[in-house]
């Protein structure tokens, strides 16, 4: 079946400007410092017609992750199908500076987004009549990027900060920035910066050295006062990292990641 799977897949990427097919993916590949070698492998099909398209996203397995039609129709964009797990139908329209959106969960409520740029500031609301609703804002002023997100979690309010610069960039005749020091700093974020962490702080300085590749460092500090502390260096497809964790000792990997 995989075989045949394969097979298939290659044809349409063979035909694709004549059918309309395209395929893209994401390949990532991790060498522990015990000699294990772990791979993983996102593929994503896109069929497109005048009507609309059709996403499907594989796993490694090539197991269906997720799958949904797109169409537009007098200026509203319709979105149907499963992703993440979740099965829904949404529908989003632009009304001046805002973006407004409905969703219907497969068997569950309906929840309404919106979203627009304000005086400079952008600003998203997800389930804007729930209690329990997301709200996220973002700014540039003077050189700094600044980020906010707002959260309730039954009494608990949940409020993420981030800010960001770039120091000593440059730019060509075409106005295109390059090189500088970039730095970064958050607050109620966790190591990964991708959940709610009360009370945590963290940060990063990355920059690009010549041949070398791109230097990172970063560092997280809980509330519970346990730190984390990661050196990376980047270079073509290739990320060598050395990361800590608390009291544990220290571990090393390589990383490859390809994307099609």
């Amino acid at each position: 079946m995989k075989t045949f799977i394969a097979a298939l897949a290659a044809f349409l990427m063979s035909t694709a400007s004549i059918a309309g097919v395209a395929l893209s993916g994401k390949y990532t590949g991790t060498l522990d410092d015990s000699g294990v070698y772990t791979q993983d492998l996102v593929t994503t099909l896109v069929g497109a017609s005048a009507a609309g398209n059709v996403t499907v996203t594989f796993d490694k397995d090539l197991a269906v992750d997720d799958m949904f039609v797109e169409s537009t129709i007098a200026g509203i964009d319709f979105k149907l199908g499963e992703v993440d797990d979740v099965t829904s139908i949404g529908a989003t329209t632009t009304v001046g500076p805002v973006t407004v959106g409905v969703n219907q969960v497969s068997g569950g409520s309906v929840t309404f987004d919106v979203d627009g740029t304000f005086a400079g500031v952008t600003v998203g609301v997800d389930d804007i009549t729930s209690a329990a609703r997301e709200t996220s804002a973002s700014y540039e002023v003077a050189g700094l990027t600044i980020g906010a997100e707002h959260a309730k979690s039954g009494d608990d309010h949940q409020v993420q900060l981030d800010v960001s610069t770039v120091l000593g960039q440059s730019l060509d005749a075409d106005g295109v920035a390059s090189g500088g020091i970039t730095i970064t700093l958050d607050h109620n974020q966790n190591a990964d910066r991708d959940e709610f962490e009360d009370g945590s702080w963290g940060g990063s300085v990355s920059t690009a050295i010549g041949a070398l590749g791109t230097v990172k460092a970063e560092g997280h500090l809980t509330d519970a006062d346990v730190k984390t502390y990661e050196l990376s260096v980047t270079q073509g497809i290739f990320t060598a990292a050395w990361e800590k964790v608390g009291s544990a000792d220290g571990s090393l990997s390589l990383k490859a990641v390809v994307e099609f």
